[in-house]
């Protein structure tokens, strides 16, 4: 079974950032209460942030190496076939003054084109075309090696960018997972992203995610070879419409007030700080972060966070985008606090909710443990269509209800898919988009 939402955006129907209006982007917060109980509790914190539209500016200049997998595996259904005429595709759109660089790896890392301007596109088509598979998969040889080719004409006015594709298992060279993701982040800070794309069903899809997230770039799974094209010229329009390199969000917290999660996003908290990495922002992002708060018990006013949103400048040096403040006030009546309740902040917190259970559900085809999944997604939905916000009509209402039939769509497929493999990919692939709404 193929899911319907694939059809569709995936989109919290309605209830997404609105497109900017302004020249720059923008972050609000708001609360799924802005009241609350004298005793404390748990309270949800939405952060949208907005990104106008690049329109009508000159993109800027590209700095690619693609990393191409050409281990025997890629021969099969003609993956290799595929991965050339995109890359070919791929050659057409640039520029003659873009810098590109072409990486092969199988057991062996060889530089097919060393980074520089692209200039003949005729004769770099003809050495791609001439790519035949060979043996094993050094992912993390060829990884490095791409970052190394777009370190060596590094400019911070342009995108500079590594596209790894696979189809298989790291299995020659660094094969630990949390090591290639620790390299990743590093090369992020160093101003390169990386984006991911996993071809196939036999790929590690939990590595390929760490990439992406690690390395502040996309990550895709492409079932088919056919649908490498489309993917690759998607990206290209994204890395087109870059607006904000490595963007985070670093956000001072109230007395007492703690961060429990933030749902979807690698985060990190130091005393009472806690930063969030976004990854790379593009012209029309529109993004909803919702962050987990842990607050103590009190009276009065309660102040719970104030941050920035910025990013890595050309000049290496952070950029301020926007500002937000949240604050709240204790009430001693539980029905105040519901009479406050904001209902769309609530369904975009319960939608984010629901995505960390399908997380834990995923993590748990990964164990063999096929029917605990089932049990996972079946009491998310439940859990999901508990919500305040499930009878509120309107945006609110229509987001918890698209929510719940992606639920049901999960839970259908794994009762219906004869390959494991595929369901628990598709249905991470799909949980991905929904929680980084892209």
């Amino acid at each position: 079974m193929r899911l319907a939402s694939m059809l569709l955006p995936v989109l919290l129907s309605g209830l997404t950032t609105a497109a900017c209006s302004g020249p720059t982007a923008t972050i609000t917060a708001r609360l799924n209460s802005p009241t609350i109980y004298t005793s404390g509790g748990r309270a949800y914190l939405q952060l949208s942030v907005c990104v106008p539209q690049v329109t009508g500016r000159e993109r800027k200049p590209m700095n690619l190496s693609v990393v191409l997998d050409r281990s025997g595996s890629m021969a099969d259904q003609g993956k290799l076939e595929y991965a050339k005429e995109a890359l070919c595709a791929l050659v057409d759109r640039l520029r003659e003054e873009d810098i590109l660089s072409i990486v092969m790896y199988d057991d062996v890392i060889d530089v097919l084109r060393p980074a520089g301007r692209v200039g003949n596109k005729e004769q770099i088509k003809r050495m791609v075309r001439r790519i035949e598979p060979r043996n094993s998969t050094n992912l993390g040889g060829g990884m490095v090696e791409g970052y190394r080719q777009v370190e060596r004409n590094m400019y911070r006015e342009y995108v500079n960018r590594v596209v790894l594709l696979s189809d298989g298992l790291a299995n020659v060279g660094i094969t630990d997972d949390r090591e290639l993701s620790r390299i990743a982040r590093r090369y992020r800070h160093k101003g390169i992203s990386l984006t991911s794309m996993g071809v196939g069903l036999d790929y590690n899809e939990n590595l390929m995610v760490m990439l992406a997230e690690g390395g502040g770039g996309n990550y895709y799974f492409i079932e088919s070879p056919h649908g490498l094209a489309h993917i690759m010229r998607r990206e290209f329009d994204l890395m087109s419409a870059l607006y904000a390199h490595h963007a985070s969000i670093e956000i001072r917290l109230g007395s007492r007030i703690r961060v429990a999660d933030v749902i979807g996003h690698e985060w990190r908290t130091q005393g009472e700080t806690c930063s969030i990495d976004l990854g790379d922002l593009y012209g029309g992002d529109s993004r909803d972060i919702t962050i987990e708060l842990d607050v103590p018990e009190g009276a009065g006013s309660v102040r719970l966070a104030d941050g920035v949103l910025q990013h890595k400048g050309d000049d290496a040096r952070e950029v301020r985008l926007g500002t937000f403040s949240a604050s709240a006030r204790y009430a001693s009546d539980k029905r105040e606090v519901e009479r406050d309740r904001d209902l769309e902040v609530q369904a975009k917190a319960d939608v984010a909710l629901s995505t960390r259970a399908v997380d834990k559900a995923t993590q748990a085809l990964d164990e063999g443990r096929a029917e605990e999944a089932q049990a996972i997604l079946h009491d998310a939905e439940n859990d999901l269509l508990a919500s305040p916000a499930a009878p509120a009509g309107g945006a609110a209402g229509a987001a918890v209800e698209a929510q719940s039939r992606r639920l049901q769509e999960y839970k259908q497929m794994l009762g219906d898919e004869k390959d494991v493999r595929r369901a628990k990919k598709e249905i991470q692939y799909q949980n991905y988009k929904t929680q980084k709404q892209k």
